[in-house]
């Protein structure tokens, strides 16, 4: 088994609010996905995965 580094480098969370009828799943995901890269200072080519959580 060979050893991966890996890190957390940015995060991203959608406004809160109880129902989001303003926007469907895929603009949320993202909403999300932009504010993680902008907090990070990547682009998508620099990303190899991602975890989405659900609350």
């Amino acid at each position: 088994m060979s050893r991966h580094d890996v890190a957390v480098v940015g995060i991203g969370q959608t406004k809160f609010r109880s129902k989001r009828r303003d926007v469907n799943i895929p603009e949320m995901i993202y909403e999300a996905v932009k504010a993680a890269l902008d907090d990070a200072q990547l682009e998508p080519k620099d990303i190899d995965a991602i975890l989405i959580g659900n609350i």
